[in-house]
């Protein structure tokens, strides 16, 4: 469930810092597009969004398997 808070809060830090920079984010004197895609590794890898949400629906919330 961390791996899902941290995720998900670096995602929305990278998106405003994109919406910030606008097309310089793209400039290597930034170093912006490097950590935009970082940050969007750790929301697939190892363990994707879908399987912790899904685990948390299974073994917390004690509900059905969806899938």
């Amino acid at each position: 469930m961390a791996k899902l808070l941290v995720s998900e809060s670096a995602w929305e830090a990278a998106n405003i810092a994109v919406q910030t920079f606008g097309g310089f984010d793209f400039a290597a004197e930034y170093d912006i597009e490097r950590k935009f895609r970082e940050v969007r590794l750790h929301q697939v890898a190892p363990v994707s969004t879908n399987m912790i949400l899904s685990y948390v629906a299974r073994h917390v919330l004690d509900l059905p398997r969806s899938f």
